[in-house]
């Protein structure tokens, strides 16, 4: 499961021009933005498995049954920013259950 609070993604130095363009564009002050800049590169280094796995959490909650989450998320995985391999339905369930 991850980590609620994972460590930042950049260091000090790195991604300052970035930090300094989010600032700019959004009004926040560097610190927030430097918190934004973390939070998406955390998120768009979610690991296939980490996304299935928090994916089926969160529709689990939203009373969604198996069969349901199994091929939204195979559907979900095809639209991610860094796609993963084609997982079947048995992997995508191997993944959640072991």
């Amino acid at each position: 499961m991850r980590d609620a609070n994972p460590p930042p993604m950049s260091d000090a130095g790195d991604l300052d021009d970035l930090v300094a363009y989010v600032a700019r564009s959004s009004g926040l002050d560097p610190s927030q933005a430097r918190r934004i800049v973390d939070d998406v590169l955390s998120y768009l280094a979610e690991s296939p498995a980490d996304f299935v796995r928090r994916r089926h959490a969160a529709l689990l909650r939203l009373g969604r049954r198996n069969d349901e989450i199994y091929a939204q998320i195979a559907g979900e995985l095809a639209t991610r920013r860094f796609p993963s391999p084609a997982y079947s339905i048995r992997q995508i369930r191997r993944i959640i259950y072991g």
